[in-house]
């Protein structure tokens, strides 16, 4: 795999050239003090994002040190407090701006693996504290920034061209069975999968002539030859029918996953026409593929704001640090 592979699937690449027929998206280039932020170890956030009757604890506060080592309680005051005052404003016009509502992004990932710390368990993004908060807590924002060449054979250094880019997109209730991914070989569709494995739609499997008719119907009006590669990935929302819109491109290669197919098939298909698979039995369903990513079940209960608000304010109060033997 080579890194313009890569390069090619970033939003903030590919966006300008199918702006028509996927969803309105707004970029915001992120400051390498952001970038140290998401890094860094813990989550802390910053102070003016925090809800007004969440504070900071003072060691010296008689409250605060009557419980735990007042050491501790220095330790954590110490932890610098970080501030971006320009990116939470950037942030906050882009959403009023695409009416609300949005769905992050980085370069090429969405932080899906961490929808358990928003109240609502969706990625839907309605403050900058949302934004903030689900990028700082995702373990796929963290593959993007560090890891997203790592299997390219001409360099893996770290740093895309154009630097590392915040894409903010008008959220959309998008249903799971109207979700595909196509696969692209030699500038041909050569199949498409169900996107969400996991779970079984009867209206998939009684109307899968019609929907390969929408998405071949798609891709050789919006896509074929004007995407850089010959093969190439992509996926498409099926809205309903005769309407497909685009949502994501991803290289053709094992990096990204093949769903139900395998890509020894993929690799050594022949043209003759585009295939299209869904889940047949409800049998054959796995389980969730983030569930190593969220949370514990005594943390479940936490579902509303109120409750929101004080589980961020003890991780600002280092209620949760690395010398707990529990995994958060």
């Amino acid at each position: 795999m080579q890194r313009c592979q890569i390069e090619h699937c970033a939003v903030p690449v590919w966006y300008p050239h199918f702006r028509p027929v996927t969803f309105d998206t707004l970029f915001i280039p992120l400051t390498p003090d952001f970038l140290a932020y998401l890094l860094a170890d813990g989550i802390v956030l910053p102070s003016s994002l925090l809800p007004k009757h969440v504070t900071i604890n003072d060691p010296d506060d008689s409250d605060a040190s009557s419980e735990g080592d007042p050491e501790e309680w220095s330790e954590t005051k110490s932890a610098p407090q970080p501030d971006f005052p320009d990116l939470e404003a950037k942030i906050k016009q882009a959403i009023d701006r695409l009416g609300g509502e949005v769905f992050v992004k980085l370069n090429w990932s969405s932080p899906r693996d961490a929808s358990w710390i928003l109240h609502d368990n969706t990625l839907c993004c309605r403050a900058p504290l949302d934004v903030i908060l689900l990028l700082k807590s995702s373990d796929f924002i963290i593959h993007d920034l560090t890891q997203a060449f790592k299997e390219c054979l001409d360099g893996t250094s770290e740093i895309p061209q154009g630097g590392f880019t915040l894409a903010l997109r008008r959220f959309t209730n998008i249903l799971p069975a109207g979700e595909f991914r196509c696969f692209i070989k030699n500038n041909q569709l050569v199949g498409v999968s169900q996107r969400h494995v996991r779970q079984f739609f009867s209206s998939l499997v009684n109307d899968k002539i019609n929907i390969l008719n929408d998405i071949q119907q798609f891709f050789y009006s919006y896509i074929q030859h004007k995407y850089p590669d010959t093969d190439f990935v992509c996926d498409v929302y099926r809205v309903s029918a005769h309407h497909v819109v685009l949502v994501d491109f991803n290289p053709f290669c094992r990096v990204t996953d093949p769903l139900l197919f395998t890509w020894d098939e993929l690799q050594s298909v022949s043209e003759g026409g585009a295939v299209l698979r869904v889940v047949e039995d409800p049998g054959n369903i796995k389980g969730h593929p983030h569930a190593a990513n969220r949370i514990p079940q005594d943390v479940v209960s936490v579902n509303d704001q109120s409750e929101i608000n004080n589980f961020v304010s003890m991780f600002n109060n280092g209620a949760f640090n690395d010398d707990s033997d529990d995994d958060l």
